[in-house]
């Protein structure tokens, strides 16, 4: 039984379109299928000491963009160890990472973005997390958890570690054909033009240079790469009115610092668009085609990059 139903969600993963699609399936399959209600995936960051957030189900907040240290916690070692990470009592090991996180957070300060918290049951026992790995390269993890004490066995061990295995190997065959793809964007200022008639309805966007935080009418937005591409996307959009970009050109773009990590972009483009949608921003993210995608801003905007916090 099993077999059968981890074959369904599977297959149901090979037809969806893209990796954003790819991702929620994944998740929403895992519940239905399995019963895991509560699951969430992370990718590796650009420096491959964090894991981010990029989906979660299951949980009351999102959490899109909240972030583990490689190493900390199950999720962590699950990383750092590059396999399978299966525990069934973690009420002591929670309180001990709690620990470990105010320790950290009390030596290096906040930063200029508050942190937004990692989706997680404040009761859960139970917990496995299984590496997402494609061409021997770590991508992220893929989590789920329970209340219950001893939830899951080897077979759910098994199940989460196919479905991590899927998910990678989706991001790297996306990943792939975007760097094969050589389109040229273009532009139009159609919405632009609409939206000039209502100059009094304006997004506040704050960028720090110091490390991408960026903040949307006050409100803590998104940080590090991501930020930096969002800024360098409003800003094409203010002076050009271009609306649609490549994959391509964005990887390309000095100005982003971009590191030489194969899903980074794709990756970071995911959790943009993620995190612009929970916050039901007036600013969107929409696939136009394979390697390309489009910004839609809803409201005039007033651009300010604030260089060091102290400028704030």
């Amino acid at each position: 039984m099993t077999t059968t139903r981890l074959a369904a969600l599977v297959a149901r993963l090979g037809r969806c379109a893209d990796v954003d699609t790819v991702i929620s399936a994944a998740l929403a399959g895992l519940a239905t299928e399995f019963g895991y209600e509560h699951s969430l995936l992370l990718l590796v960051d650009e420096t491959a000491s964090s894991l981010y957030t990029i989906a979660s189900h299951g949980y009351a907040a999102e959490g899109v963009g909240s972030e583990v240290r490689v190493g900390e916690g199950i999720i962590g070692m699950a990383a750092a160890r590059v396999e399978p990470m299966r525990v069934g009592n973690l009420g002591q090991m929670l309180a001990y990472a709690r620990t470990v996180r105010r320790s950290y957070e009390e030596q290096v300060g906040e930063a200029p973005g508050r942190e937004i918290p990692l989706p997680g049951l404040a009761d859960a026992e139970s917990q496995i997390a299984a590496p997402a790995v494609a061409l021997g390269q770590l991508l992220g993890v893929l989590v789920i958890e329970s209340a219950q004490r001893l939830a899951f066995g080897p077979d759910d061990e098994a199940v989460v570690s196919v479905v991590a295995a899927v998910i990678a190997a989706m991001i790297e065959i996306d990943t792939t054909s975007a760097q094969a793809e050589v389109e040229r964007a273009a532009g139009s200022a159609a919405r632009r033009t609409a939206r000039a008639s209502e100059p009094e309805a304006r997004t506040r966007v704050r960028f720090f240079a110091v490390d991408g935080s960026t903040f949307l009418d006050g409100d803590y937005l998104i940080k590090g790469v991501a930020g930096r591409i969002l800024w360098a996307l409003l800003g094409q959009f203010e002076r050009e009115g271009r609306e649609e970009f490549t994959n391509k050109e964005v990887r390309l773009d000095p100005t982003l610092e971009l590191p030489e990590f194969r899903a980074n972009l794709e990756s970071r483009l995911i959790l943009l668009k993620r995190r612009l949608d929970e916050r039901a921003a007036p600013i969107r993210i929409e696939r136009a085609g394979r390697g390309r995608f489009r910004l839609v801003v809803e409201r005039a905007l007033q651009l300010e990059q604030v260089a060091s916090p102290d400028d704030a």
